[in-house]
């Protein structure tokens, strides 16, 4: 009885239509058709993102996590009479959010653009924390210096100031700054960065401003 509710909560928070994804509440889904990827609703508007691999999507516990149905020994042919065996490890030594964290690859959100679209992460972020990670379009980090005001689709610029490189699966507090009403460094706010071994996470909160937004290179 239990499995049957669940089932019907599932249902009646998602739907597809002729294999489109539609958004009827905000949260995070499975992807039928792929279980490496998995959709995030906000604000009735579908993301699909990636876990990283060879994860893939469990909407029982809403993470990435390891497949259970494959095995940790891969061997991939090489040659008709050459086989090496690969065997995959747990990354131990990586924090949690290296594994569970939101992508965005929104391109508006580089230094390079110019054009004021009123975009803000006032609202996009909460005051509780969000592991983000900026990959494609939105390049792979946080602006690592002064950004001119009005850029990245927003007025206030965000970027890290006197930022330090973590090692591989260390967090680091970095100091976000926002450029604009003719200061470079207004509303600062503190948030960590991790090393996941290839790519950078950070812990973003909402800025104080209603017109600002983390820039990225």
């Amino acid at each position: 009885m239990q499995k049957l509710v669940a089932f019907y909560m599932l249902i009646s928070l998602v739907k597809c239509i002729d294999g489109m994804f539609i958004c009827e509440n905000d949260g995070t889904f499975e992807n039928p058709t792929d279980r490496s990827t998995f959709w995030h609703c906000a604000n009735g508007i579908n993301y699909l993102k990636n876990c990283p691999s060879p994860l893939v999507w469990s909407q029982a516990i809403q993470t990435c996590t390891w497949n259970e149905e494959s095995s940790t020994t891969i061997a991939p042919t090489i040659a008709s009479t050459d086989i090496v065996s690969t065997t995959i490890t747990t990354p131990s030594s990586l924090p949690s959010q290296c594994l569970n964290y939101t992508s965005i690859t929104d391109g508006t959100r580089r230094t390079t653009n110019t054009h004021i679209l009123a975009e803000t992460d006032n609202t996009y972020f909460s005051k509780t924390r969000t592991w983000v990670r900026f990959e494609g379009d939105a390049g792979t980090r946080i602006a690592e210096s002064t950004v001119p005001s009005n850029r990245c689709g927003s007025e206030g610029a965000g970027w890290l100031k006197h930022p330090q490189e973590p090692e591989i699966g260390e967090t680091v507090t970095q100091t976000a700054c926002f450029n604009m009403l003719g200061m470079s460094c207004i509303w600062p706010v503190k948030i960590p960065m991790t090393n996941c071994d290839g790519f950078f996470v950070y812990g973003l909160v909402a800025p104080a401003p209603s017109n600002a937004r983390y820039c990225t290179i």
